[in-house]
């Protein structure tokens, strides 16, 4: 029953603990943030297992993550109101041919990472755009300017 209470408890916590790191998909994680996630993964499952290193244990402390998961995203589809709370919703980091430097400082994404985003889909520069969203999950969305919209 300790296993269960303590994997729980690290679910919440390290959901706390995402929400408040900057959203970034793997592709454009930096190797800093990487190193991050699996130490947290791994600091996360000592505390789960504790000294009792058994199967059962182990298929405990998996279980009890998997149904808690399963559970919140459950309450994700049935109340929007945790959807936001846990995911996030997107942010627009450049309209109107203006960076918006406090919402890029608040989901801390650097204009760098934008027009990587951008090289991807073929734009080359910040003229050839109309404007940019970090969406809930990290990717960012950059949207062309049309052909007669100059």
């Amino acid at each position: 029953m300790n296993s269960i209470i303590r994997a729980m408890v690290l679910y919440l916590l390290l959901l706390i603990a995402l929400r408040l790191i900057p959203r970034r998909t793997g592709n454009i994680m930096t190797p800093f943030e990487f190193i991050l996630l699996f130490l947290l993964g791994g600091i996360g499952m000592q505390s789960v297992i504790g000294d009792d290193r058994s199967l059962v244990n182990a298929v405990l402390g998996v279980m009890s993550i998997g149904l808690l998961h399963l559970l919140v995203s459950t309450l994700k589809q049935r109340y929007p109101s945790v959807g936001r709370m846990v995911d996030g919703t997107p942010v627009v980091v450049f309209e109107k041919g203006e960076w918006q430097e406090q919402r890029m400082n608040s989901v801390r994404i650097q204009e760098q990472d934008v027009m990587a985003a951008a090289r991807q889909q073929g734009i080359r520069r910040v003229e050839q755009f109309h404007f940019a969203v970090v969406e809930r999950n990290g990717s960012v969305s950059v949207f062309k300017k049309e052909e007669d919209e100059d």
